[in-house]
């Protein structure tokens, strides 16, 4: 056998143990992820309703409860109101911080700033929660103490008022979400054919409010895309701060689909019914993510 021979053996011996470890990780984390979401929808439509479980196969029976359920139509419609209110104004004030970030001639307070801006992403939800609870308080809370301490009488109460709760926690989210969100932004902002765009209407006497609009905006789409589909997700399946700051209350004013999930499940025991809203968010969050993964396969075939 020639040396030559033995070469190649080696290589493609090196080739097959290269893609068994490469291949091995990734079935075991593809079997478990979609091996749980079978499972799941299996268990949403069976007969598990009590702390025993029953796989006694029901077909449609518990979708069908969930919506026939007003509560269920109440959770989409606050759900819809976080996928537009806590994301469109999120991404705008993103650009537009990051814009300005990017236009400061102080690199040491660019740098400041963008730490304190990100800070609130390292919060745990149950910390946010609880400390906006305090803000928003009516009777003692930072905001109304505030608007008394310069002789005005709170005409707010905020999470306590049901026609305006949700609004105020979608607040909380924009709040905790900004940073994560100028960060992405702000690195979609320095590629070098980007720059070297700005450079050229910079040059060409373009303002900063023309260059934002028409030079930066257009060419960051696969960024504010990424973003928009991650902040999308995470409106979806929210959960610590309704829990913590309202417990979907008063009522059910501000209840949502994953609040609901777990009331479902871990208190009323309903476990079918519990798993049938854990695939309806799924199913959702896969309806969202579509444009994106559609998006990434055009710019991958171009």
């Amino acid at each position: 056998m020639t040396i030559i021979h033995v070469r190649k053996r080696r290589i493609t011996k090196q080739k097959i143990i290269d893609a068994f470890i490469f291949l091995v990780p990734l079935i075991v984390f593809v079997t478990i992820l979609y091996g749980t979401l079978f499972w799941t929808l299996y268990v949403s439509m069976a007969d598990w309703k009590t702390v025993t479980a029953n796989y006694q196969f029901t077909g449609l029976k518990w979708y069908r409860f969930l919506f026939d359920q007003p509560r269920f139509w109440v959770d989409i419609e606050n759900n819809l109101k976080w996928m537009i209110l806590g994301v469109f104004p999120t991404v705008v004030l993103a650009i537009l911080l990051a814009y300005l970030l990017e236009l400061s001639p102080f690199p040491k307070i660019e740098s400041y700033a963008r730490t304190l801006i990100l800070y609130p992403v390292a919060m745990s939800f149950i910390v946010t929660g609880t400390i906006w609870s305090w803000m928003y308080e009516p009777n003692r809370g930072v905001f109304n103490t505030i608007l008394r301490s310069i002789g005005i009488d709170p005409p707010f109460r905020y999470v306590n008022n049901p026609e305006t709760a949700t609004y105020w926690l979608i607040l909380i989210f924009i709040w905790q979400y900004l940073g994560f969100a100028v960060i992405i932004t702000q690195s979609s902002f320095r590629t070098s054919e980007l720059q070297e765009m700005i450079e050229a209407a910079t040059v060409d006497g373009a303002s900063k409010l023309r260059i934002l609009i028409s030079v930066i905006v257009p060419n960051i789409r696969a960024g504010i895309l990424v973003l928009v589909s991650l902040l999308l997700i995470s409106t979806l399946k929210v959960f610590d701060i309704v829990y913590i700051v309202t417990f979907g209350g008063p009522g059910i004013a501000t209840d949502v689909l994953a609040l609901n999930m777990w009331i479902t499940f871990f208190q009323q025991r309903l476990v079918s019914a519990g798993a049938g809203l854990g695939i309806i968010i799924f199913a959702l969050a896969f309806i969202i993510v579509i444009p994106y993964t559609i998006y990434a396969f055009k710019r991958w075939f171009e």
